[in-house]
């Protein structure tokens, strides 16, 4: 029996919306809302990102200085840590955010993982007349951002959320404190309790976990998408530095990334 014409007409409507609709809902589709897919593992199956520095000065080396981590901008991976960790290069006599030619090498590995270190280059956001000042004076832009002199080593380049965090949400630090020993680096509850912008406060129900030495750790969403990395304290509050002063960064050195 031969068809309609009307019913012809609906069969190619149909037919030509299909491919419409798969397009639309590519475009539509959010990559920071989709989970990657070690987050549901145990933490110890997890990819290596969160690393340990190691600062050698021509006279001195500090190991174990604070955590540090690798970021996927979409288009490059660069190298990431707390700026705080400036003052205790103060203490050796650094005035500014600028180690001028003092550093010999500045890496990072899983803490006892050398054979997975990276090296860094370029501090990119050094800054000659930036003071180090104290942390009250630093927890708002607390971001220091390198170029890789090597290669990844197989460390996991975290992807950046871009949204902001909300009042309640549950992240997670992963790192070591000071005397952790193990090779996993501990996974550390939080809950959002105010978001400042360029740095939130936030609540830790488990008040058993040793903060000494977490500065610089990556902190995650649920996704396992960077959201900040740990800063430091206030009272009984912690402060992570968040995400909208990083991509400042990256805004401000030209550095492209997906937005």
């Amino acid at each position: 029996m031969l068809k309609s014409g009307y019913s012809n007409i609906v069969e190619l409507i149909v037919l030509f919306s299909l491919p419409l609709l798969f397009l639309t809902g590519c475009q539509n589709r959010n990559p920071e809302t989709e989970p990657e897919n070690w987050v549901n593992m145990p933490v110890s199956q997890w990819p290596d990102f969160a690393l340990t520095n190691t600062v050698r000065f021509t006279d001195t080396t500090f190991t174990g200085l604070a955590n540090a981590f690798l970021v996927n901008t979409g288009y490059d991976t660069i190298a990431v840590t707390c700026k705080h960790i400036f003052l205790v290069f103060k203490n050796i006599g650094l005035r500014y955010i600028d180690p001028g030619d003092d550093i010999t090498e500045w890496s990072a590995f899983p803490k006892g993982q050398p054979e997975k270190k990276v090296v860094f280059s370029e501090m990119i956001n050094k800054d000659s007349t930036e003071e180090i000042g104290e942390f009250n004076t630093l927890k708002d832009r607390d971001w220091l951002i390198f170029r890789l002199k090597t290669g990844n080593s197989g460390i996991y380049p975290l992807k950046v959320r871009t949204t902001p965090l909300k009042k309640g949400e549950t992240v997670y630090a992963v790192g070591w404190s000071t005397p952790q020993k193990t090779k996993v680096p501990a996974l550390v509850r939080m809950q959002v309790f105010e978001n400042h912008g360029n740095y939130c406060y936030i609540t830790a129900p488990d008040d058993s976990i040793e903060p000494q030495g977490r500065s610089g750790s990556p902190v995650i969403d649920t996704n396992g998408h960077l959201v900040g990395l740990v800063s430091g304290a206030e009272g009984e509050l912690g402060v992570i530095a968040a995400v909208p002063y990083l991509v400042s960064l990256f805004d401000k050195y030209g550095i492209k990334y997906t937005k």
